[in-house]
């Protein structure tokens, strides 16, 4: 064979993947891309003027599945040209690396931007596209599928009651199945609270069929989901238990890219705190073996971080956050911004006691679409802070364990 023959064989070549539908597009794109040995789901940003070369490293892709693009092969001269181009001009964070391809976009500035943006927001929600977590657990881009309810396990305190309640807030009834496909792999015993807005029969009913033992209330639209758990909170209709976990359908509503991205969160804080291996029960024994942790949140939302700093983890909140730090002992020059950005995470509610005594559920508006400066943002940013008032520490979980610190 010659030398020629040789490189032919040995070399793989690249593939180049053109948009193939409209202007008006811009949303997600999903891709399967099937190499050697595993096949890889891939989200993409698309639009018209975005396209992307795919360049195997370990194998050989063999397939490229999606409705949005069309792909080709690419020529051996031009697949040398990509190979080099991605090696000589690209940094870490503009491409994606998977264990049999690597992937970069093509395009002008600005759609290159989207590409570099999306990918920018995912590895600073600890679900980088092409990291081992999303790789290993697709049902963060997919959903998980949906089950019959499974047999809880053996409760893990002696008494009767389960010890965890979990609190759910869905507006959004569409939500309702990522956050049903969660509850029902649980192993824990837990009591279902599910707070929801009028006019949401159709929904109600899907609770009482899902889970018919769980407590749904109806409660007008104010302070989102944070109204509601406040409500709970103060009536005392959490003190029964020893656990209590605040959950919602968190959703974006300006459509296209962004609605998946706030799918993607929904999924990441319900995996940290629900959907990892044995989460609820390691978040559960945490609190048993440790008393003086009072709230376990999700450490990739845990704000401000190395990704988020601290002025925009403060968004508009600043005055009434620390006007109501105040009232809660907190003076404005010893106050220190920590908290769990999307409001999910567990607690003892004693621990959110302070938070309690400033009786703020009464006080929230009617609902004006804030995207930030509203009371339920300052709140976000405050359940923590009671936690600490009340003599507790903080823990992280990642969907496979739980530290402090």
């Amino acid at each position: 064979m010659t030398q020629i023959s040789k490189l032919r064989l040995s070399f793989k070549r690249a593939y180049r993947l053109r948009p193939s539908r409209g202007a008006d597009d811009s949303r997600v794109s999903e891709l399967r891309i099937g190499g050697d040995r595993t096949s890889q789901i891939v989200l993409l940003p698309y639009s018209k003027g975005l396209g992307y070369f795919i360049v195997p490293t370990g194998g050989t892709v063999r397939s490229i599945a999606g409705d949005d693009f069309r792909a080709e092969r690419l020529n051996l001269p031009l697949s040398l040209w990509v190979r080099l181009r991605l090696a000589l001009l690209f940094k870490k964070k503009k491409y994606l690396e998977f264990e049999e391809f690597s992937l970069f976009c093509f395009g002008v500035k600005p759609e290159r931007k989207r590409f570099t943006t999306f990918t920018q927001h995912m590895f600073n929600t600890g679900a980088a596209l092409d990291g081992r977590l999303v790789t290993s657990h697709p049902e963060l881009l997919r959903g998980w599928a949906p089950i019959e309810r499974a047999r809880p396990a053996a409760p893990l305190t002696s008494d009767s009651a389960p010890a965890a309640a979990i609190v759910a807030h869905v507006y959004y009834e569409d939500t309702w199945a990522d956050i049903a496909a969660v509850l029902k792999r649980l192993s824990i015993p837990f009591d279902l609270i599910v707070t929801t807005v009028p006019g949401r029969d159709h929904f109600v009913d899907a609770v009482s069929r899902d889970f018919p033992e769980a407590e749904v209330i109806v409660m007008e639209n104010r302070g989102r989901d944070v109204r509601p758990f406040l409500e709970l909170l103060e009536r005392g209709r959490l003190d029964r238990y020893r656990y209590v976990c605040k959950i919602h359908g968190k959703k974006s509503t300006d459509g296209g890219r962004m609605s998946y991205l706030g799918a993607l969160w929904r999924r990441r804080l319900l995996f940290d705190l629900l959907a990892g291996p044995g989460i609820a029960e390691t978040i559960v024994r945490t609190f048993e073996a440790d008393t003086s942790v009072g709230m376990i949140g999700p450490g990739a939302f845990r704000l401000p971080s190395k990704t988020v700093p601290l002025e925009p983890s403060w968004g508009k909140t600043g005055p009434k956050v620390l006007e109501l730090a105040a009232k809660m002992g907190v003076a404005p020059e010893r106050f220190r911004l920590d908290f769990y950005g999307g409001t999910m995470f567990w607690a003892r509610p004693e621990a959110l006691g302070p938070l309690r005594e400033l009786r703020l559920a009464s006080a929230f508006p009617e609902e004006k679409g804030l995207l930030d400066g509203g009371l339920e943002h300052a709140t976000e940013r405050l359940f923590s802070t009671a936690a600490v008032v009340a003599g507790f520490k903080l823990a992280d979980s990642d969907g496979h364990q739980v530290s402090q610190g």
